[in-house]
């Protein structure tokens, strides 16, 4: 799987318009390729196919909590994975035997894709479109898996236009079909590596008390093991 920021995001955008078909008289089920770049050699370039183009990052700082850290471990957590890298049962692997793993507080973003299906035929532009707005980016409940951090993340469409194209390739007499959906994605950046925490097992201090009244300091040793 493709880990870190960015990597595993794009790939669940991929893997989510992946594996879509269309059907004409000449074909029960043709696949859709899809692309993170037009496609610039006719070896790749078949029509129908699909871009994918990330255009923008927004701090979302509606989000944003005060600087805090989380820990993992031994029966405690306020967190359960490290974004676009780690589920909870590979942070498992990361803490130390009666210890806890240490995290710095996320930044929360929102990821702005482009993404744009090109067809030659009005038939393959249709069925793309209602695939598209009624099993993968719907305008209620979009949702995105990441595989590798286990989180399910909102995947928002935000508007999508027509932008059909003359075919330069055909002397600008044939039509190229598009669609471009604009989406969004909640992600999270981390602020910190994972860093391994010993447990506490003996405290060791002393109580101070002074009364004000009578300035007479006394002094109470403490000791107690965990």
């Amino acid at each position: 799987m493709p880990k870190g920021f960015l990597l595993a995001e794009d790939a669940a955008v991929k893997a989510r318009f992946s594996n879509l078909t269309v059907s004409d008289d000449r074909n029960d089920e043709r696949s859709v390729s899809v692309f993170f770049r037009y496609p610039d050699g006719e070896t790749e370039k078949h029509y129908p196919f699909i871009t994918i183009e990330m255009v923008d990052l927004v701090h979302n700082r509606s989000l944003q909590m005060s600087e805090t850290d989380y820990y993992y471990g031994n029966g405690y957590s306020n967190v359960d994975y490290y974004p676009s890298e780690l589920t909870s049962e590979e942070l498992d692997e990361e803490v130390p035997e009666d210890g806890f793993v240490k995290l710095s507080s996320f930044v929360p973003v929102t990821l702005i894709y482009q993404v744009s299906t090109y067809t030659r035929s009005a038939l393959h532009d249709r069925q793309l479109t209602g695939k598209i707005l009624r099993r993968v980016a719907p305008f209620r409940r979009g949702f995105l898996e990441i595989p590798e951090d286990g989180t399910i993340r909102r995947f928002d469409l935000m508007g999508w236009t027509s932008a059909d194209l003359l075919d330069q390739e055909a002397a600008y007499r044939k039509r190229i079909f598009r669609k471009v959906y604009t989406l969004q994605v909640s992600a999270e950046i981390p602020t910190s590596d994972i860093n391994t925490v010993d447990k506490v097992t003996t405290v060791v201090g002393s109580i101070t008390n002074v009364d004000n009244a009578n300035p007479t300091v006394f002094t109470t040793q403490i000791s107690e093991d965990f």
